[in-house]
């Protein structure tokens, strides 16, 4: 088990745990951030196989002062075998609000210093709680750092051993690691 404190650029902070979940392995984390001035609590859990492909994802939202929501658009988008067309290529969860799924592709994908391979993704928008396709390319830079693209947002990636993010250029950075 790997537990990672990240804080955010906008004065969010999450612990995320990377943990075995039987033949594969599981995400989870807590994240603490704020929108219109509420403060607000996310958690969520991804699981994947042994070759990292995501298998079950929950995320529950709780804004102060009202009872936490589960989407559950989520997990029934991930569960079974049977999905909308529109995501059908979609291996890999992302969850707007962390860095933590940035490591699912990484893990999954394996490249070699100098390559780089684009993969549809189902990306979970942060505030508006919509799920939508998206197409994202992955370029790993150098053995610890990767390039990740989506429409014009191109951000740099320093990663652990495990793939975990360290730095997410411009918006979170780790602080403590056990």
């Amino acid at each position: 088990m790997t537990a990672l404190l990240w804080l955010a650029s906008d004065g969010g902070s999450e612990v995320c745990i990377l943990e075995r979940s039987g033949r594969g392995w599981r995400l989870r984390g807590t994240v603490l951030t704020h929108e219109a001035e509420q403060p607000i609590e996310i958690r969520y859990a991804v699981t994947v196989d042994s070759t990292w492909t995501t298998r079950d994802v929950t995320v529950q939202v709780a804004i102060a002062g009202r009872d936490p929501r589960e989407l559950t658009d989520l997990a029934e988008l991930w569960s079974g075998t049977t999905r909308p067309p529109e995501f059908r290529d979609c291996v890999d969860i992302d969850l707007s609000f962390t860095p933590a799924t940035n490591t699912l592709p990484i893990r999954r994908l394996g490249l070699a210093v100098g390559e780089q391979a684009e993969i549809e993704v189902a990306w979970f928008v942060w505030p508006e709680l919509d799920v939508r396709p998206v197409r994202q390319v992955y370029a790993r830079l150098a053995a610890h750092r990767y390039r990740y693209t989506q429409d014009d947002f191109t951000a740099e990636l320093v990663v652990d051993d495990q793939g975990l993010v360290q730095e997410y250029e411009g918006l979170w950075h780790a602080v403590a690691k056990a």
